[in-house]
């Protein structure tokens, strides 16, 4: 008993002592933010005017000129930030002139410097400030530094920072082997950092989608999701017919927000895939693109053994005119029940859509006596008065 009275105290005081630590280092911390907070307020006060004149010259074709007399490294790091929160502001020459004037204060020398260092976190900090200041020259070392490092969050600071530097598409390219070398499915975050180049990528993109190797084609596929390329139609209309789904799915999608590449023939073939969740994008992509040629093969797949495609189905068969709309009341009539449900649970959230517009727009909707579709009268001014 005595024994494991004493473990416990032991316990008890071992762990006092972790809590007290902590709380020291968390208080520690603390203070140093305190700090760095008055102190970087007391170096921004004392550069205001220098301050005033760069974002007052940013516009004028004369350089920029670093802040009058010798900076501390506190002051340095204070000008720093705020260079960098400029450039990732700015654009176009404005950004440009920020960036020469971090080369001729020697900010990028510095960090060029530091991404030499034994230590690895040295080196990271050096690559995000690099980044940040789009300095080319830094691109060799720090592919040298993405190929040395374990799979962690951290690689894609470096990828991040490299695509914000790289002038070249092969930059860019080296950089994606590396990513995508970790085969940890990244494919939307690495796109993003593509998106932070100001080269433009589309060949290099379209050369990935055509590539065969399943990796490059996610990428792809990502990237397009922000980054359109012009005739990828047919690649894509290909690769609805992938053995992964998630690659035809996407694919799919991308092919249906396309007026021009989904075409008829094409919404028709898909609307008979293999693949349900293609057959639903296909209907639902029908009704948005006004598609009324294709009402017929809609009726047909009202049919269809999964619910998704019954339901896009008939909201793309109202969204199609009055036509369509009479096509969807036939369907609540005569067709499967399954396929029946649908279309009427369709026909009356479409009824109260209609409703509701009539409300603002001085029109009612009611069903006519002698066919299954709806027709508008219009509302007397006494009707309006009492409505």
């Amino acid at each position: 008993m005595d024994m494991h009275m004493r473990m416990a105290s032991i316990f008890i005081a071992v762990l006092s002592g972790v809590i007290a630590v902590g709380l020291a280092a968390l208080y520690t911390l603390k203070l140093r933010d305190i700090r760095r907070r008055r102190t970087a307020g007391v170096y921004t006060a004392k550069h205001e005017d220098w301050i005033t004149y760069v974002l007052a010259n940013l516009d004028g074709e004369e350089p920029l000129y670093p802040p009058p007399g010798r900076l501390n490294q506190e002051e340095r790091r204070v000008v720093q930030e705020r260079l960098i929160g400029w450039i990732e502001q700015f654009r176009g020459e404005q950004q440009r002139k920020l960036i020469a004037l971090c080369e001729e204060m020697g900010l990028v020398k510095r960090h060029l410097q530091r991404l030499d260092s034994p230590f690895e976190w040295v080196r990271l900090d050096a690559a995000y400030y690099l980044g940040c200041m789009r300095s080319h020259g830094a691109v060799p070392g720090m592919m040298k530094l993405l190929a040395s490092m374990r799979f962690s969050p951290m690689v894609f600071i470096v990828g991040r920072a490299i695509a914000k530097c790289a002038r070249h598409t092969d930059e860019l390219r080296d950089m994606v082997h590396v990513l995508l070398a970790h085969k940890k499915e990244a494919h939307p975050l690495i796109a993003d950092i593509l998106a932070e180049s100001e080269i433009d990528i589309a060949a290099m993109l379209e050369t990935f989608l055509r590539s065969g190797d399943e990796e490059r084609v996610r990428l792809a596929l990502a990237a397009m999701r922000k980054h359109s390329l012009a005739g990828s139609g047919d690649t894509l209309y290909k690769l609805t017919a992938s053995e992964q789904a998630d690659i035809r799915l996407k694919a799919s999608k991308l092919l249906a927000k396309d007026a021009v590449s989904f075409s008829e023939g094409r919404a028709r073939k898909l609307l008979i895939h293999p693949d349900g969740e293609v057959r639903a994008l296909a209907a639902q992509a029908i009704g948005k693109l006004g598609l009324r040629s294709c009402l017929e093969q809609l009726r047909l797949t009202m049919a269809d053994p999964e619910w998704k495609v019954r339901f896009y189905s008939a909201r793309s068969m109202a969204m199609l005119g009055e036509e369509g709309f009479a096509e969807l009341c036939e369907a609540a009539k005569t067709d499967t029940e399954a396929g029946a449900e649908e279309a009427r649970d369709v026909i009356r959230e479409e009824m109260r859509r209609r409703e509701s517009a009539s409300r603002e727009t001085g029109w009612v909707a009611v069903r006519g006596r002698s066919q299954p579709a709806y027709e508008y009268v219009p509302l007397t001014q006494d009707d309006q008065v009492h409505a």
